[in-house]
C-alpha cells in the first residue's frame, strides 16, 4: 500500500520531468517512478540515483519532529543529523538533499524557504 509521499509523487510528477534543485537551480530529471521508489538523474553526468519509498516516506515524520530543517546538502558522508541531508545519508551515501527537496516541493509534500540557508518544512494539511 502506497504511503502519502508515494501517492503525492505519483499524482503530481511524470517520469522524464525536469526539475531544479533547491537552492542552486541546477536541472535534474525524474527518470523512473516505480514500485521500489524513484530514480533521479543528478548532475552533469546524470548520475543514476535511486531513492526507496521507505526512505522518502520517512521524511514527513523526520520533519514533524523537527519543524523547519536546513537542506544542507554536502558532498561528504558526514553531515548535520538534524538536516535533510543528514536524514538522507541514512539511506544513501550521496549528496541528494537539494534534489529531494525539489522533488518533495513539486509533489506538494514540503514548502521551501530558499534561505540562505535553504530549509524545508512539511506543507500544512489542507
Amino acid at each position: 500500500m502506497a504511503g502519502p509521499v508515494e501517492r503525492a509523487v505519483r499524482a503530481s510528477i511524470e517520469p522524464g520531468k525536469t526539475l531544479y534543485t533547491v537552492p542552486k537551480r541546477a536541472p535534474f530529471v525524474i527518470q523512473v517512478i516505480d514500485e521500489r521508489g524513484v530514480v533521479l538523474l543528478l548532475g552533469r553526468k546524470r548520475a543514476w540515483t535511486r531513492l526507496s519509498w521507505d526512505c522518502l516516506e520517512g521524511i514527513p515524520p523526520f520533519l514533524r519532529e523537527r519543524g523547519c530543517v536546513r537542506v544542507a546538502s554536502v558532498f561528504s558522508v558526514d553531515s548535520d543529523p538534524d538536516s535533510l541531508d543528514g536524514y538522507l545519508k541514512r539511506c544513501i551515501k550521496r549528496a541528494t538533499a537539494g534534489w529531494v527537496a525539489s522533488l518533495l516541493v513539486e509533489a506538494g509534500v514540503v514548502d521551501v524557504d530558499p534561505g540562505p540557508p535553504a530549509a524545508v518544512r512539511l506543507r500544512p494539511a489542507r
